[in-house]
């Protein structure tokens, strides 16, 4: 997709200039014998998952390769580098690749100088633009991995706070796309208003609180779960950030270790403990594998009913967990959609009520299911025996949030 700037914010207004030179710049750096590096840049894949980054410029493995998930690899951009980083999900062996998010040309994973379809999550730069590095991580065109820039210069601000929360709380409707994204309502619709180009190309026309309600949370959503990071095309205020140029810069998909989860080991066995009861345990009623089986919370006793097995394999929405009873084939599962349903076992079967995303609150977790993402796992009560439900989502709920113990 050739990159649209109208789009780009970061070439915009101040970057003017840099836009009509940074070809050049280009050119006539890397064929200079003194060539300097602006700055050290490690990417990092905090998910759960596996991440196929892009870059463009194609200034690291021609453009494109495979991360998975805890893995980083560490490169050098050059002075006047003037570009993008993405994430990639659930790329295919096609060449070129083709990926559920942020698909691009090239061959195989290498995107060799193409830019990602629009949909995805974005980190920018422009280094050394006469002494200033201009940095931001962008869902103007959507929303797929959460991203974080961590700045080694600690003057600087570190826009390093994301979930994956405006994927699972994307506005219902045409905005929803695949499962695995979150499109911007510019990105869907492509009108002036979304898009902030025409009557509305200015901070001062451009405003969020005139679109209509779903499209407006699409930006409170990145606003509240991406503090520091840009929503919509004239989002500057937040979103775009400066440094003095030598500065090093870290990029991590899932900073917050959501998007699957991020500190959970894919097919290790937990115990869950509910924080407004914290002597009690997720439990199966009498260790009972019919369908159906109450799930509550229960006296932590360290039987086999307490044990759950989370994987991420083959899950569908991509980076959501199923929890199975530990030596069975039996998941934890949402009876319906609606607030107050209640939590049972039933065989693992694939659905939505069994796929579970695990958003990191702190040391804890929220687990929202697959089938209404508003929702929270809920223990209904702080005394042994109170039943597991799914309810709406109340922040800083702590009979929402639970603790992970390896078992």
């Amino acid at each position: 997709m050739k990159m649209n700037l109208k789009r780009c914010h970061l070439q915009r207004r101040n970057w003017q200039s840099v836009i009509a030179v940074s070809l050049a710049v280009i050119t006539v750096l890397a064929m200079s014998p003194a060539l300097a590096f602006a700055a050290n840049v490690t990417v990092k894949n905090n998910c759960s998952y596996t991440v196929y980054p892009g870059i463009y410029p194609a200034s690291y493995d021609n453009g494109g390769w495979e991360m998975t998930a805890g893995s980083s690899v560490s490169f050098t951009l050059a002075n006047g580098w003037n570009g993008r980083i993405w994430g990639r999900i659930g790329c295919n062996s096609a060449s070129p690749a083709v990926c559920y998010t942020g698909s691009c040309g090239g061959t195989g994973l290498q995107c060799a100088g193409t830019t990602g379809t629009a949909g995805t999550s974005l980190a920018e730069f422009n280094l050394d633009a006469s002494g200033t590095d201009y940095y931001d991580v962008s869902y103007v065109d959507g929303f797929d991995n959460p991203i974080g820039v961590e700045v080694s210069n600690s003057s600087c601000v570190s826009p390093n706070t994301c979930t994956s929360a405006p994927v699972s709380d994307c506005p219902s409707g045409e905005l929803q796309d695949s499962g695995y994204d979150c499109l911007s309502p510019c990105t869907e619709y492509g009108t002036a208003q979304y898009c902030c180009t025409g009557a509305y190309g200015s901070s001062s026309t451009c405003i969020t609180g005139n679109w209509p309600q779903p499209e407006q949370s699409y930006v409170t959503n990145i606003h509240n779960y991406c503090p520091k990071e840009y929503a919509y095309a004239y989002d500057d205020a937040n979103g775009l950030h400066t440094c003095a140029t030598g500065a090093n810069y870290t990029i991590t998909f899932c900073p917050n270790g959501s998007g699957g989860g991020g500190g959970i080991v894919n097919g290790d066995t937990y115990t869950l403990t509910p924080q407004n009861a914290t002597g009690l345990r997720l439990d199966d009623e009498g260790d009972s594998t019919a369908p159906g089986n109450t799930i509550w919370v229960y006296t932590s006793n360290g039987t086999g009913a307490q044990n759950w097995v989370l994987n991420d394999t083959g899950v569908s929405p991509a980076g959501y967990y199923n929890m199975a009873l530990a030596g069975g084939s039996n998941c934890v599962t949402a009876s319906g959609t609606t607030t107050g349903s209640k939590v049972v076992l039933d065989p693992c079967a694939g659905t939505t009520a069994q796929a579970w995303e695990a958003v990191a609150s702190g040391s804890n977790y929220i687990f929202h299911p697959a089938n209404n993402t508003a929702l929270c796992l809920t223990a209904s009560g702080t005394s042994s025996e109170s039943l597991a439900e799914v309810n709406t989502c109340s922040s800083g709920s702590t009979s929402q949030e639970w603790a992970l113990t390896v078992n």
